[in-house]
């Protein structure tokens, strides 16, 4: 009785006529016989064959006036077929509340069992995709079999590659290594029990402003209303999974929609479109979008879309963007002192008058002064079109952006540079070949993989790389570090689970260099490090802090009793963000009871807790540190420090991270203008103590040491 009460409601309320039938018969027909199925290559030839017979004059009117006019050719690929039939099925869904009504009747099905469930416009979508998918690794499989009789093995593993390429519709994967980069999944909304909303068929002008305070919608519907454009504020919905912005009035779509990276499906049909956004070429995940029923929209878009799909459309318009922005400019922060900041203006400075005094103690700060440059370059063999695929191929290639990089780190004139993923092949060959040119010599630790190569392989590992202005620093000694080996070779380490299961296979490592100020006589530490990547292994990278720690410790220790008075220096990309225990350690000298390392067991890293005895703090803290230093689409937070001593030296400036105006065009980095994943960081250090030796050697002679026995360049 109830459900025929329902039924009844449902029939009064859908009562306007269409063109043949009332909104109530439309969605009887559509939900209850579900005869929008997807067709098989017979049906759509029929189909396509029929479309191609005289027809009534009014209704074939109709039907050109919002077609594309693609010719014939195009028209007959699956693609442009599958545009058709979803196209067909998204005019019977223009009626109110369509999706709301399908997902009642659907949940109410399901406790019926032997009837066939309907299809909305999503779950076609989906089974034509599927349908598409099937259908090309048929016809590989086949050409597989056809070609074995005569090259079995080289056939076989081209096909495979064909496989894997048409997969996503002719863009070239590559593959890559799953432990290389961190991929975080931004947080959800545990606590919200809806995410889809339903504004379908209700001839509605305008959206309100609220709409796009529902930053957890994943499902959006649209579709049968009067809309002549949609707001910029479209972006803030980022977790949308889905939108339907069919049958409106919407002559073009705003760029933001692009930052809208999560979108899967996106329906365009029957609206006055003429083209697309190139930015839409952010949409990496979108499986399928809608476009006919845009009679005026540019055809050489119809026709990729028709011929290659839903991907090659997306990525034609990300490698064809316009770079409309301005390359960003990071602002300099000069400081006053360790406690109080203030950002550097140039045209007050000129302002002020200074005395005598002044300058003199601006021109002996100048002298006492040095810059430190740190920087995870993204290793080229990381950077694949499929990890970053959001970035244009032309600004992935690594002759692009190893341009962009070689500018930007000379530009910075920094006395010294550290820099992570460096390649040992392209360390060799063009960084020391060009740093050097510019008054520079570098030292180059490859990852402890490297040794169990052959020398071609070897080449393609990523370390540290430590460059030194040699105008400003002559070298005193240098140490590289392997992090599991020493673990695994010192007896003072205990040998647990945890150090087999989960540390073994890490083979980070890091420099450490001392160097020598030469118009100071200053003698200061430097440590570069790369901890490991996975958010799974936060105390495997808080073991590895620990060993650094450790072993920084012990070296300073061999250079002067009161290790405190060295002036130290850790910079690196720690892969650990502000409330993790590596960061913990550091800033704070000691951890143990933190949720990273709970439960293992690290000896006495864990039964005593992780320790260290240097007073050290990231430079950035005085600022409050940047909003990120690595922004991806899944993941935007800070992970690269530079720590050093207070007790030693003063932090005289910062270069401040981007603005929200610049990031707010993109949905990650690399892109055109930055060349990595991760951002680079400048301080500008002063000494302390100034003119004393602060090592007991008072000669200051060069102590030359290497602990371990790790591949490393020196140059």
């Amino acid at each position: 009785m109830q459900n025929y009460q329902d039924q009844q409601r449902f029939d009064l309320f859908n009562s306007k006529q269409s063109n043949e039938l009332n909104s109530s018969q439309i969605l009887q027909q559509t939900l209850y016989q579900g005869q929008y199925r997807s067709q098989t290559p017979q049906q759509r030839l029929t189909q396509f064959n029929q479309q191609q017979q005289p027809q009534p004059q009014a209704q074939q009117q109709q039907e050109i006036s919002t077609q594309i006019p693609l010719d014939s050719i195009y028209q007959q690929t699956n693609h442009w077929q599958d545009q058709l039939q979803l196209l067909e099925l998204s005019r019977k869904s223009n009626i109110t509340h369509f999706y709301a009504r399908h997902a009642a009747i659907n949940s109410r099905r399901n406790k019926s069992e032997g009837i066939s469930k309907p299809q909305s416009l999503i779950e076609l979508t989906k089974h034509l995709l599927d349908s598409d998918n099937s259908q090309i690794v048929e016809q590989n499989n086949t050409g597989i079999n056809n070609n074995n009789n005569n090259n079995n093995n080289s056939t076989n593993n081209n096909t495979l590659m064909h496989n894997k390429k048409t997969s996503h519709d002719t863009d070239e994967q590559e593959d890559f290594d799953d432990n290389s980069i961190p991929r975080i999944k931004l947080k959800e909304f545990p606590d919200q029990l809806w995410g889809a909303l339903d504004l379908s068929g209700q001839n509605i002008p305008y959206l309100s402003p609220n709409l796009f305070k529902y930053e957890f919608l994943t499902k959006l519907y649209l579709n049968g209303n009067n809309l002549k454009k949609l707001p910029k504020s479209i972006k803030n919905l980022k977790y949308l999974k889905i939108l339907d912005v069919s049958n409106n009035n919407l002559n073009s779509i705003p760029i933001e929609l692009g930052l809208l990276f999560h979108l899967k499906y996106l329906y365009l049909f029957d609206n006055n479109l003429q083209t697309l956004p190139q930015e839409l070429g952010n949409l990496f995940e979108l499986n399928f979008i809608g476009i006919e029923g845009n009679p005026k929209f540019d055809l050489s878009l119809a026709k990729i879309l028709a011929q290659r799909g839903t991907r090659s459309l997306i990525f034609h318009l990300r490698d064809n963007v316009s770079n409309n922005c301005n390359p960003p400019i990071r602002k300099w922060i000069q400081l006053k002192d360790d406690l109080i900041s203030q950002p550097y203006n140039e045209e007050e400075d000129h302002k002020v008058k200074k005395d005598d005094q002044d300058e003199d103690e601006d021109e002996e700060e100048e002298e006492n002064s040095f810059t430190v440059y740190s920087h995870n370059i993204l290793c080229h063999h990381y950077a694949t079109k499929k990890l970053f695929n959001y970035t244009p191929s032309w600004a992935l290639s690594w002759e692009y952006r190893r341009d962009i990089l070689k500018n930007q780190i000379l530009g910075s004139k920094a006395d010294v540079i550290c820099l992570q993923e460096v390649e040992t092949q392209s360390f060799e060959d063009f960084w020391t070949p060009l740093m050097h040119d510019h008054g520079y010599r570098g030292l180059f630790h490859a990852k402890y993989r490297a040794r169990r190569m052959n020398e071609k392989e070897a080449k393609k590992v990523d370390g540290c790389a430590i460059f030194y202005k040699v105008d400003t620093f002559t070298l005193y000694e240098n140490h590289v570090l392997d992090y599991t080996q020493i673990v695994l070779n010192s007896s003072k380490y205990k040998k647990t689970d945890d150090v087999f299961n989960r540390l073994q296979s890490r083979d980070n490592g890091g420099l450490i260099t001392i160097l020598t100020h030469k118009k100071t006589g200053e003698n200061v530490l430097i440590a570069n490090t790369h901890l490991h990547w996975d958010p799974a292994l936060n105390d495997v990278k808080t073991v590895q802090a620990g060993v650094l720690l450790e072993k920084i410790e012990e070296i300073s220790q061999s250079l002067n009793k009161d290790i405190k008075s060295i002036p130290l220096l850790i910079c690196g990309d720690f892969n650990s963000k502000l409330d993790s225990a590596v960061y913990e350690l550091l800033s704070n000298g000691f951890v143990k009871d933190h949720e990273d390392v709970e439960g293992r067991d690290y000896g006495k890293f864990t039964e005593v807790g992780f320790t260290h005895p240097f007073n050290l703090r990231s430079s950035y803290d005085l600022i409050n540190h940047i909003k990120f230093t690595n922004f991806t689409p899944s993941f935007t937070d800070v992970l690269d420090y530079i720590f050093y001593t207070p007790s030693t030296l003063n932090v005289r400036g910062l270069l401040d991270g981007l603005d929200d105006e610049y990031t707010g065009h993109y949905v990650g980095l690399p892109n055109s203008h930055l060349a990595s994943d991760h951002l680079s960081l400048l301080t500008k250090f002063s000494f302390k103590r100034k003119n004393h030796s602060n090592f007991n050697n008072s000669n200051n002679t060069p102590i030359k040491k290497d602990f371990g026995s790790g591949r490393s360049r020196k140059t």
